[in-house]
């Protein structure tokens, strides 16, 4: 039991060290996403294939609304790791 114990002791002492070395950590989702725009002669509405893009957004939760925020692709890609 104390083999134990000391054991338990040592992988949280691992675990905590790894934490810490953790550069941020980030609640929510990012989202890509293509979209239409309002000219009418454009390409995005003839072929929806053609959409503009990749828009890319974080949405989370603050103080119980929802929250979000476009973001460049270098963003989203670092928070994404």
């Amino acid at each position: 039991m104390a083999e134990d114990l000391e054991y338990l002791r040592g992988k949280i002492t691992e675990l905590s060290g790894n934490l810490q070395n953790t550069e941020f950590i980030l609640h929510g989702t990012v989202g890509k996403h293509y979209m239409k725009c309002g000219h009418k002669g454009c390409r995005c509405q003839r072929d929806p294939s053609e959409l503009h893009g990749p828009y890319y957004d974080w949405t989370k939760r603050v103080d119980g609304k929802t929250k979000t925020v476009r973001l460049t692709e270098d963003q989203a890609k670092i928070i994404e790791q």
